[in-house]
C-alpha cells in the first residue's frame, strides 16, 4: 500500500509536469521560464534526505528534456546527479533548521542550472559562456530557486519518510 508521502510525491510530480506543459510558458520573466520539474524534484529529494531515490529526478529531468527541446537525457542525468548529491550533502549538515535546507536547494538549482547550459554549449547551442550565464542560468536559477523554497516548505510536511523524525510546533519550547 502507499504511504501518504509517497502519494504526494506521485501527485505533486504530475502537478509540476502539469503546470510545466501548459502554465510555465506563460509565467517568463525577462526571458526566464520556471522549471517545476527542476524544483520540485530538488525540494523532494532535500525533504526525503537519504530516502530519497534518483528515479523522481531522473524521470522527471526527461520530460523536461522532451518539452523542452534539448538533448534528450541531458536534463535528466545532470537533475538525477545533482539531486542525489544535494539530498546526500544535506544528510551531512541537517539540524532541522530551514537555512540548512536552503543551502544545498540553493546549491543544487544553481549546479544544475550551469551544468545544463554548459551541457548545450558543448552539444553546438549557439551561445558564449557569458550570455549563458547572464541570460540563462542566473534567471532561471533564481526563479527556479524561489520556486524550490516554496515546495520545499510543502515537501517538508508531506514528502519525508514514515520514520523521519518530525518536529511539531508544540514540541518547541
Amino acid at each position: 500500500m502507499l504511504g501518504s508521502e509517497r502519494i504526494f510525491v506521485i501527485v505533486g510530480a504530475l502537478v509540476a509536469v502539469v503546470l510545466q506543459l501548459f502554465v510555465a510558458p506563460y509565467l517568463s520573466i525577462a526571458g526566464a521560464v520556471p522549471n517545476f520539474l527542476l524544483a520540485f524534484a530538488m525540494a523532494v529529494a532535500i525533504a526525503r534526505g537519504s530516502s530519497a531515490g534518483c528515479l523522481l529526478p531522473f524521470l522527471l529531468g526527461l520530460v523536461y528534456d522532451f518539452v523542452g527541446g534539448g538533448p534528450v537525457g541531458g536534463m535528466a542525468l545532470v537533475l538525477m546527479l545533482v539531486s542525489v548529491a544535494a539530498a546526500r550533502g544535506f544528510q551531512l549538515v541537517d539540524n532541522d533548521s530551514l537555512f540548512m535546507a536552503l543551502v544545498p536547494l540553493a546549491a543544487g538549482v544553481l549546479v544544475v542550472e550551469v551544468a545544463y547550459g554548459a551541457l548545450l554549449l558543448a552539444l553546438g547551442y549557439q551561445a558564449s559562456l557569458a550570455d549563458m550565464l547572464i541570460y540563462r542560468a542566473f534567471p532561471c536559477f533564481l526563479y527556479d530557486f524561489v520556486l524550490g523554497c516554496i515546495l520545499y516548505l510543502i515537501a517538508r510536511r508531506w514528502a519525508r519518510p514514515a520514520g523521519a523524525a518530525r518536529v511539531e510546533l508544540t514540541q518547541l519550547r
